[in-house]
Order: structure tokens, then sequence, then C-alpha cells
């Protein structure tokens, strides 16, 4: 038992995965869309068209048609044998509904495949657009950080400079302040000769 419990529950996870498939319900959605989209292109050719070709031709369209065999009828107008005719008003509507149709589904297609071309059209320019400012904002912080990388080294420059500065001018004035003694001294000297 413990089997067909298990090949019931398979086949009910199977069938659930099939039903649930996107083709399907994608295909089920495309039946029911035909359906209305006939009885819409039927309800065109038989109200709007159909009248129009009527006045034209002078009849119903339908109507056309030739007799190969009239049908004979009895004394009592009851039909004996049926008439054998060519219905040719209904093969040209039906071939007028097929190019309507036609007609149609290439306008919707037509349509549809516009859009997506330019929506892909339109992705395509966002993401150059997307890949651009991110260019740009890569080259902004690069120059930042080059800028930013020159102005660290001119101000080691600069304090590498104010550093050997005062060292030159501490020594070049201990060197005065060295002479200065030393005249002074040798003034101290000469005047303590005399």
């Amino acid at each position: 038992m413990s089997k067909k419990e298990r090949k019931k529950s398979t086949f009910w996870k199977d069938f659930k995965a099939f039903i649930s498939r996107g083709n399907i319900v994608d295909l089920a959605v495309a039946v029911v869309v035909g359906a209305a989209f006939t009885a819409i292109v039927n309800s065109l050719v038989n109200d709007v068209i159909k009248p129009l070709i009527a006045l034209l031709v002078g009849g119903n369209f339908s109507e056309l048609m030739v007799v190969l065999r009239p049908e004979e009828v009895n004394e009592a107008g009851e039909v004996i044998t049926q008439a054998i005719t060519l219905n040719y008003g209904n093969l040209i509507m039906a071939i007028l509904t097929f190019l309507i149709d036609a007609f149609v589904i290439f306008t919707v297609l037509r349509i549809v495949r516009n859009a997506q071309k330019r929506m892909r059209e339109t992705a395509e320019e966002f993401r150059n657009r997307l890949m651009k400012k991110e260019s740009e904002t890569a080259e902004k912080a690069q120059e930042a950080a080059e800028s930013a990388a020159e102005a660290a080294v001119q101000a080691a420059e600069a304090q590498a400079a104010q550093s050997q500065a005062p060292t030159e001018t501490v020594e070049s004035l201990l060197a005065q302040i060295r002479d200065l003694l030393q005249e002074s001294r040798e003034k101290t000297d000469e005047t303590n000769k005399k």
C-alpha cells in the first residue's frame, strides 16, 4: 500500500509541477486571449465588413452561390433531394476573415516588437549612461586622489624646506654670534693690553 501511496504522491507532485510550469500557464492565457480575439475579429467581419460588402454587392455576401443541382420538391412542398451548391460567398468571407486575422495579428506583433526594441534601446542607453557616470565618478575620484597626493607631497616639501630653513638660519646665527664674540674678545684683549 505504501508503493501505491508513493506513486500517487509522485503522480500528484508531477502533475502539480506540470501545471505550474510557466509554459503551460502561458499557453492557457494564449488560448483564452485567442478565443476572445477571435470573437472580436468575427464581430468585426460579421458586423462591420459584411454589411459594407453586402451594400456594394447588393445582398448578403454569405448567400452568394452557384447552384449545381436545384432541389427537388414534390407537390406537397416537401424537399425530395437537397440542392447542391457551391457557396463561394462563404469561402470569400472565410478568406476575408483569415486576412483580417493575419493583418491584426501582424499589426499587434509589430507593435509589441517595436515596443520591445525601444525598451532594449532605452535599457542599453540607460546602462551606457550609468557606465559613463561611474567612469566619470572614478575619474573624479582618481583626480581627487592625485590632487591630494600632490598636495601631500607639496606639504611635505614645504615642511622639509621649513625645517631646513630654520636649521640654516640657526647655524648662520650661531656663526654670527661666534664671530661677534671673537671680535668682542679681541677688542677686550686689545683694551687689556693697553
